[in-house]
């Protein structure tokens, strides 16, 4: 058996037993609205918001700086958009744009913003509803964390300095290191 086999076993176990408990935490605490409004009649099948009973989002991406939103409507309507507000003052304005959508087909709305947009018809205000698209995440692991996934995260990394550390004073001392050999 090769010397380097029971470290190696130790390494692959420790991995998974650090890895198993962050991702069994790992909850969604997203829980949708329920709302009574569904999609119109004839609404293409990729639908990812419901605005109100005659309007939907079928797509919405991030580009250049710009959140471009694709709606499409089974009447003409007009929506209001407004971009994510500054979170860093305690007072200001909103500002808002209407965008028209022609009735069966999709309509291309840009809107400047750096994070995310609120959007609403004059029929989903008399329902009390407004709507929020987020900036869409690039992340390969998304957030947000919490203080438990920071240490989770320095322990992990605390241990891996750790098993290296180990591995090369045992395989210095066994003598299979492939630096070289030493005169005595």
């Amino acid at each position: 058996m090769n010397p380097r086999t029971p470290i190696l076993l130790i390494l692959i176990v420790s991995c998974i037993a650090l890895a198993a408990p962050a991702a069994a935490q790992e909850t969604t605490n997203q829980t949708a609205a329920s709302t009574n409004v569904s999609a119109p009649d004839g609404a293409p099948s990729d639908v990812d918001l419901v605005v109100d009973e005659n309007v939907v989002v079928t797509d919405y991406r991030y580009q250049d700086g710009q959140l471009v939103i694709d709606f499409w409507s089974d009447e003409y309507k007009v929506v209001s958009v407004a971009p994510q507000v500054d979170a860093g003052s305690e007072a200001g304005s909103v500002s808002f744009r209407a965008a028209v959508v022609d009735a069966d087909t999709t309509t291309t709305v840009r809107v400047p913003s750096s994070g995310g947009v609120t959007l609403w018809t004059e029929q989903s205000i008399e329902q009390q509803r407004f709507h929020y698209l987020r900036k869409p995440n690039s992340f390969i692991i998304t957030g947000p964390w919490s203080g438990e996934d920071v240490r989770n995260a320095a322990l992990g990394s605390a241990l891996g300095v750790v098993i290296a550390v180990l591995y090369e004073a045992v395989s210095a001392k066994i003598g299979s290191a492939q630096r070289g050999e030493r005169l005595a």
